[in-house]
């Protein structure tokens, strides 16, 4: 044996025949994210003394909490091997019903779960159409994408609306250590999505269905169940992650609320070592440091004052190398079972 993949710590071990260079290429694949992190931070940390500091680091993780959030509810959908497009307008459908109910002087509560309920009802209406139709998820998450990106303008009114100064105060809140809420609330999902999948037999049972669905079967796992469930939720998260980016913002507007948010999402938790080809991943550290990853990036770029035209370019860099490093990965992993 050359080298074996370990799913539970999502990581190539080596075989002490190996050679020098086979246990360093080996490990460089294992732990790749971590040193691109470590670089872009020497990096920022070097040209601008304000990469590093507190009100930047707590900045940084406040925008990116909401995307936290989505990718969180997207990791499980990933670990199955399928793929959900339409969590961006998701987002912002339910941020849009949200902040109209509140508008309307429907009690946050209420209006926050009639927000998450609209995720519930388009993962539902995925899960049904992915599950018992038998149709592609890459497909049907597009067309809803698309159809929820038109119903967003239909409850706005195509208009902006401005989030309400009782939400605004609640967000703007500062816990501890003049921390947002925001960054406790995406954190502590993270953390419980990784306890769910690493310790209760749901999580389990999404391992098994995203790394051989017909052994899943066989052995009497409700694979329909679990798809079903694990679509639903990442309609939930997508919802919150929703409310949490206007309530951020502090601004929802029908033509970019919630945009771009799935190649993100789904960027993020690739980054973080889930395999597309389902089975493999985790949330911690996995999805949350390709979240933090992603955002550091950017709020360095911010920081240096780098043409904004130059974003969409290293976004599409960073897809790329996500891409690569999976194929890699899977690819170690297909030469682990050959020998």
């Amino acid at each position: 044996m050359i080298n074996e993949y370990n799913p539970d710590t999502n990581s190539i071990h080596t075989d002490p025949s190996q050679s020098m260079w086979e246990k360093i290429k080996f490990r460089l694949v294992d732990n790749g994210l971590y040193i691109l992190i470590g670089i872009v931070i020497l990096f920022y940390a070097v040209k601008s003394p304000v990469f590093l500091s507190y009100s930047n680091i707590k900045e940084l993780l406040a925008n990116a909490s909401p995307l936290l959030i989505v990718a969180t509810g997207i990791t499980f959908v990933i670990l199955l091997a399928e793929i959900d497009l339409s969590v961006g307008s998701v987002a912002g459908l339910s941020a849009a019903v949200w902040l109209v109910a509140i508008k309307a002087g429907i009690p946050l509560i209420i209006a926050t779960v009639m927000g998450l309920l609209v995720g519930v009802l388009i993962g539902l209406i995925n899960a049904c159409l992915i599950v018992i139709l038998h149709v592609n998820s890459f497909l049907v998450t597009l067309g809803m994408q698309i159809l929820i990106r038109g119903v967003i303008f239909i409850v706005c009114g195509g208009s902006q609306i401005i989030v309400p100064d009782s939400v605004r105060i609640i967000v703007g809140t500062q816990i501890f250590a003049g921390i947002s809420p925001l960054i406790f609330i995406s954190f502590f999902l993270v953390i419980l999505m990784q306890i769910v999948y690493k310790y209760l037999p749901f999580g389990r049972y999404v391992q098994a269905v995203g790394g051989n669905y017909s052994a899943a079967q066989k052995v009497g796992i409700n694979v329909r169940k679990v798809k079903v469930i694990s679509f639903v939720m990442c309609g939930v998260f997508a919802g919150l992650g929703g409310m949490a980016q206007v309530a951020n913002v502090g601004i929802l507007n029908a033509a970019n609320v919630g945009i771009g948010y799935e190649f993100l999402a789904i960027t993020a938790v690739v980054l973080g070592g889930t395999s597309l080809f389902g089975g493999v991943g985790k949330f911690v550290p996995g999805t949350l440091i390709g979240v933090v990853f992603l955002m550091s990036i950017e709020n360095g770029l911010g920081i240096l004052g780098a043409n904004p035209y130059l974003y969409p370019i290293v976004r599409g860099l960073i897809i790329y190398l996500a891409m690569l490093s999976d194929s890699f990965k899977s690819g170690l992993s297909m030469k682990r079972k050959l020998m």
